[in-house]
């Protein structure tokens, strides 16, 4: 897929750039087996940058699968003590996390029993309770990044053989994550990057906006904001004032709505992957905040989908809205690669579950609180973005695919 000096430039950028390791620091790595490459990459970028630790985890999919098929009732929601232990040792360390995105055989639940698959909650990250928790609460260092592997890689380029579509997919990354043969050296253009991303996040910040109203095909959606609210991007610092980027690559600025404030429809313009489960057709409308209704394409993905966002009180409300306009890279691609991780920063987007504390200023409102994260993506060059405050004034942000001037 890469050669050596682009997989260690890779998992420098993670290191170094995403996670800016310390001295030694605790670092904990979460994968595949399939992803045994990358993980000795990062292994080794990290010891060589002062870590004092580095912990692998690996999460094996067809080990998930037989819990699924063979395991109890009772026996699909346990999960062991000592996975959250470590988790909770590793934030009280202030040590850093890395998820490996990109599946090896991404459709393994497909027609697996709905019901039994929402039940079991293994992820690619064992003790994802206090990790998530910690994650939107901006305690923990933390860095999702991918993998290019035949399995899914052949969904962005179904015309070529696996083993082509994952090479094409790493020359795709590397591009995207600013270390392509066209960026220099280093991480001067991921850097670049990454600081216009956080200016951008500023500027819609100062906006002081009420509420965005997102329009286009099968969308109508209007998002209310909550007091004081900001605008995030990918150069983020922890309430310990450790800083990290949490996306390798990213295109997005974010925030969290207030959750009861979302009212209409919306309409995916991209599939969602979850759980090894790819579900096409996503539509649904809001009320109040909550989500009323819910459609697929296939009956069985729309039942999964469904009890997967009724899973607790906040799992059916936004935690997050994210706005890409057409310059993204991703986006430029015209492909889908059938994971979150890019598909979401190809188009804007939003996610149904916990919100994250960033957004909020001190004392402000709270955020949506769940267990899970979902992103589902809508965005398209024909939906149009427009801000409006609270004294009615209407400020365009997205037209006809790009960031107003202002913004740019």
């Amino acid at each position: 897929m890469w050669d050596a000096p682009t997989l260690e430039r890779y998992a420098d950028v993670v290191l170094r750039s995403c996670l800016a390791v310390r001295s030694d620091d605790t670092i904990a790595i979460h994968g595949e087996p399939a992803h045994r490459d990358l993980i000795v990459a990062l292994t080794a970028s990290a010891y060589r940058h002062g870590a004092g630790l580095v912990d692998v985890q690996f999460v094996e999919p067809r080990v998930r699968r037989a819990r699924v098929i063979e395991a109890s009732e009772e026996g699909l929601a346990r999960q062991p003590a000592w996975a959250e232990r470590r988790m909770r040792d590793l934030i009280a360390a202030r040590g850093a996390s890395i998820s490996i995105s990109g599946p090896s055989e991404p459709t393994l639940l497909n027609g697996i029993d709905p019901a039994r698959s929402a039940r079991e909650r293994t992820t690619r990250v064992p003790g994802q309770g206090p990790y998530l928790r910690a994650m939107m609460a901006n305690r923990l260092r933390f860095c999702v990044a991918s993998f290019p592997l035949p399995g899914w890689a052949a969904v962005a380029y179904p015309d070529r053989s696996p083993t082509d579509a994952a090479a094409l997919v790493a020359a795709d990354l590397a591009r995207f994550c600013r270390i392509g043969p066209d960026d220099g050296e280093g991480v001067i253009a991921w850097e670049r990057h990454v600081e216009g991303l956080a200016r951008r996040a500023q500027a819609l910040t100062t906006l002081i906006l009420d509420r965005i109203e997102l329009r286009g095909p099968g969308t109508d959606l209007v998002v209310g904001l909550a007091p004081g609210a900001a605008f995030l991007a990918a150069d983020e610092r922890t309430v310990y004032g450790d800083r990290f980027r949490a996306n390798l690559p990213t295109e997005e600025v974010f925030t969290s709505p207030d959750p009861r404030r979302v009212d209409g429809a919306f309409r995916c313009t991209r599939p969602l992957t979850l759980d090894g489960r790819r579900i096409t057709g996503i539509a649904g409308r809001l009320a109040g905040g909550r989500l009323v209704q819910i459609d697929a394409d296939d009956a069985d993905d729309r039942d999964y989908l469904a009890r997967y966002l009724a899973r607790d009180r906040g799992a059916g409300r936004l935690g997050e809205l994210a706005l890409v306009d057409a310059t993204s890279r991703i986006g430029q691609s015209g492909r889908t690669y059938g994971i979150t991780l890019l598909d979401e920063n190809a188009v804007s987007h939003v996610a149904f579950g916990s919100g994250f504390d960033a957004s909020r200023p001190a004392g402000g409102s709270a955020v949506n609180r769940s267990a899970i994260h979902v992103d589902v993506m809508f965005g398209a060059p024909d939906v149009e973005v427009t801000g409006v405050t609270a004294a009615g004034a209407r400020v365009p942000l997205i037209a006809d695919g790009l960031w107003h001037a202002d913004l740019a």
